[in-house]
Parts: structure tokens; sequence; C-alpha cells
């Protein structure tokens, strides 16, 4: 699957680790290759384990928010991004498609990236976990694909994001064998090894997928999630509250600040100092029983630019979920 994807024949035995599920894979990079002093920038809103892979080696996490573009798109911050690099600069987090946004990032995004990554002499950590999960109109691109960055790009994937099979807790990095190394050699003081078991009805999962095509799991699935996304976004539209565009991954994004619900007008709603999008999660889910999360839970503490405007909705849910929570938000009141 993947040396077509990134065009070289990748080297299964030493260019290739198995993990107990994509955050392994990444923190044993952190793990591996950062220390105290070290700069990692990631792209936030952002995925909280490369907060938490910092915090375990002592690594400094630089975000870099995304822009929302006045047609309601996520949008790279070229200039916020060349202007984050230091000398102490070591790794970028890139994750595409993103989590929480269901960013896709462009393949002019990615060169630039790619540019400043070469530029600072600094590896690429690549979470591609949702890489089966994008839109028809969007083309999911490995960086480790474009000229030069094979060489300083790690690629982490996730076959419980794949699949569906998230308690199996089964993930896997590849890219250049002087940092696949670096992670056995953390690999080897911590789980040692991987459900074999699970490993074998994986790759079992995945040939039946190369086989077999037109019956495929993923594309089934990939098409579920598009039809939950645009019955997810109706609903939300209809009832007044704003939906960022999707591009891949899982989840919506959708505007809080639009629509007035009863709740507001409480004395509990009005007297609490939670933040905008935090209150609005927590009465939602108390009084309509519908599970959202805020955005801005999502944002490092010292992010420059932070919004606590919008609402995380996943959309990785079977279609009887989705009807259920569409019939939930035409009671919005």
């Amino acid at each position: 699957m993947y040396s077509a994807r990134v065009g070289r024949q990748i080297d299964a035995l030493s260019e290739v680790i198995i993990t107990v599920g994509a955050y392994q894979s990444i923190y044993w990079l952190f793990e591996s290759y950062t220390e105290d002093g070290d700069e990692v920038i990631v792209f936030d809103p952002s995925f909280d384990a490369y907060v938490t892979a910092c915090c375990k080696t002592g690594a400094k996490l630089v975000p870099v928010s995304l822009k929302i573009t006045s047609d309601n798109r996520w949008e790279l911050d070229k200039e916020a991004l060349a202007n984050s690099f230091t000398s102490r600069t070591k790794m970028i987090v890139l994750n595409t498609p993103h989590n929480p946004t269901s960013k896709v990032f462009s393949r002019d995004e990615m060169d630039f990236i790619a540019d400043l990554s070469k530029k600072h002499n600094c590896l690429v950590l690549s979470d591609e976990v949702y890489e089966r999960t994008v839109l028809p109109e969007y083309q999911h691109i490995s960086i480790a694909s474009l000229p030069g960055m094979w060489e300083r790009t790690v690629t982490v994937c996730s076959g419980g994001k794949l699949f569906g099979v998230t308690g199996w807790r089964i993930g896997w990095a590849f890219g250049p064998n002087t940092f696949i190394d670096k992670m056995y050699s953390v690999c080897k003081c911590d789980t040692f090894g991987t459900a074999a078991i699970l490993q074998v009805a994986l790759a079992g999962m995945i040939k039946e997928e190369r086989l077999n095509p037109s019956t495929s799991f993923l594309t089934r699935t990939s098409n579920m999630y598009t039809e939950n996304h645009r019955k997810l976004s109706e609903a939300f539209i209809e009832a007044g509250m704003p939906v960022l565009k999707v591009e891949g991954g899982m989840f919506l994004v959708v505007d809080c600040t639009k629509k007035n619900f009863l709740f507001q007008n409480t004395p509990e709603f009005l007297e609490s100092r939670d933040q905008f999008d935090v209150k609005m999660s927590k009465f939602i889910i108390q009084h309509f029983k519908l599970q959202v999360l805020p955005l801005s839970a999502f944002y490092h503490p010292d992010a420059k630019v932070k919004s606590n405007s919008y609402l995380r909705v996943c959309f990785a849910k079977s279609q009887e979920t989705v009807d259920k929570a569409v019939e939930i938000i035409k009671t919005f009141k």
C-alpha cells in the first residue's frame, strides 16, 4: 500500500515498526528523537497526544494556528509557520486529514511545509491515521512522497482507524531506517512487541482489501461517512448553526454562536465562567443528550490565535446513531 504511495520500495524489515496503536508510534518518535530544549511545531487546534508526548520528553510545543477563511475553510497560515522556526526547531507534526478540523492539506501547503523542513533541517512526523477518510473531491497526499522528503519524514498510521477496530491497538510507522532504529531502541524498553495474533488478523484484512477492491470495507465505510457528514451538516445548518468546510477525517466543526438556545437565558448558563464553547457543549449534552466537544479544548494554552466559537462533532458513527442525532438536532430550541 505505502510503497506505491511514496514512490519507493519500503523495506519491511528495517523501515517499518508495528506499535500498540498510532499513539505509541507518536510517543516513541518523540521519546527517541526529541529532548529538553528542542522545539516541535504543531498546527492548532490539534490532537492532544502531541502535547502529552512533548511533556514526557521536555520538548517545547510551538503551536501555529490554522486560519478560517471568509468562505469557512481551514487554511495554513504560511507567514505564521515561517516565523515559528528557530535554531531549536527539531520537528514538525503534520496531521492530514486533520483532527479536529477535518482539513486535508493541499499540495501547495505541503510543498511549503516541505521546503521549510528542508531549509531548517528538521524532521516531519506525518500523522496520517485518517488516510482513507477523504471526501471524493479531495486527495490525500503523503508528504514523504514529495521530492527530498522521504529522508526526513516518519509516517504514522492506524489499523484501528483504518478498519474501525480501535480496541485492537495496532498502529505502524514507516520511514528511513535511521529514525525507525531510534524508535526500536525505545520499543525494547517499553512494550517490546504488539499482540501477534491481532497483527495476523489485520494483515489478512489488508490483504482482502487489496485482492477484492469491489467489495472493499474501506470504500463502504468511506461512503457511509460521506453520507453521515451530509446528514449532520444539513441538520445543523437547518437548526441555524453553520458548519465549516469538511474535506476529510471524521469530524464536523459547528459554529455555536449563531443559535440562541432557551438555556442561554438561565442563571446557571449566564453565571458560568466557562468559555463560551465549553458552556455550550455542557448545556447541549445536559439538555439534549447529544455529545459534542468544545473546539477550544484542542488548542495549546500558548496558542496566539484561539477560537471559542465552535464545537467538534464526530460523524464516524453508525447510520442509526447519526439518524438519532439528526432527530435530536431538529428539536434544538
